[in-house]
C-alpha cells in the first residue's frame, strides 16, 4: 500500500478520483440540443410535456418538464443521450403518443399527437425512419401471428407453420434493416439502442 502523507500526493489522487467520476458521466454538451416542438391535441394547452431520459436507472440526469403555449414547446438538453418526449398526464398518452429522440448538437423539432413523429439531425432523422419501419412491421407481423394462432388452435398445423414461418422471415428482414441502419449512423447512443433489437 501506498503511503501518501505529502501534500501532492494528496492532490494527485483527488484530481485521479475526479477523473473517474468525470468519466463515468454521460458526455455532456452544455445547451447544445434545441428541442422546439408542437401539440396537435388543444387540451394539452397549459399543461406539461415531460423530457426524461429514456433509461432512468442508468443516469443521474434529472426529468425536464416545459410548459405548452400557443400549442408549441422548447428546451435545450445538455446530456448526449436518448431521451422520451411525453404528456406529463400518463391519461392523455391516448391523444399524445409518446415519442423517443437522440440529444445531439442541432435543433430536433417534435410533433405530438396520436401519431408522434421528431426528426431535424442525423441520428434523428433515422430514428424516425425506424420508428415508421417498425410500427409498419409490428403490425404486418402481429396479424401474420394472430393468425398463425388461430390455425393451430384449429388444428390446422400446416398452415400454422406456414404462417409463422412467413412471420419468422419478416422478422429477420426487419431486424437485419435495423441493423443497417444502426451501421449508417456509426458508434453512438443510437447505434447502441438499435443494437438491443439485432443481438
Amino acid at each position: 500500500m501506498v503511503n501518501c502523507k505529502s501534500s501532492n500526493c494528496k492532490i494527485i489522487w483527488l484530481f485521479a478520483a475526479m477523473m473517474m467520476i468525470i468519466a463515468c458521466q454521460p458526455q455532456q454538451r452544455t445547451g447544445s440540443c434545441r428541442v422546439y416542438g408542437s401539440v396537435s391535441d388543444s387540451t394539452m394547452e397549459g399543461q406539461r410535456i415531460v423530457i426524461e431520459p429514456l433509461d432512468m436507472s442508468k443516469t443521474s440526469v434529472k426529468s425536464d418538464t416545459v410548459l405548452v403555449k400557443d400549442g408549441k414547446f422548447e428546451t435545450s438538453l445538455d446530456s448526449v443521450m436518448i431521451y422520451k418526449v411525453m404528456p406529463a398526464e400518463g391519461t392523455l398518452y391516448s391523444v399524445l403518443q409518446p415519442v423517443i429522440i437522440v440529444a445531439e448538437p442541432g435543433n430536433v423539432w417534435v410533433k405530438l399527437g396520436v401519431d408522434s413523429h421528431s426528426g431535424g439531425t442525423a441520428q434523428n432523422d433515422t430514428l424516425e425512419q425506424w420508428k415508421i419501419l417498425t410500427e409498419a412491421h409490428s403490425h404486418v407481423y402481429n396479424q401474420l401471428r394472430a393468425k398463425a394462432s388461430m390455425a393451430s388452435e384449429k388444428g390446422d398445423t400446416v398452415l400454422a407453420g406456414n404462417l409463422q414461418k412467413e412471420a419468422d422471415s419478416l422478422h429477420f428482414k426487419y431486424s437485419a434493416r435495423t441493423r443497417r441502419m444502426a451501421d449508417g449512423v456509426g458508434k453512438g447512443v443510437l447505434y447502441d439502442f438499435l443494437s438491443r433489437f439485432f443481438r
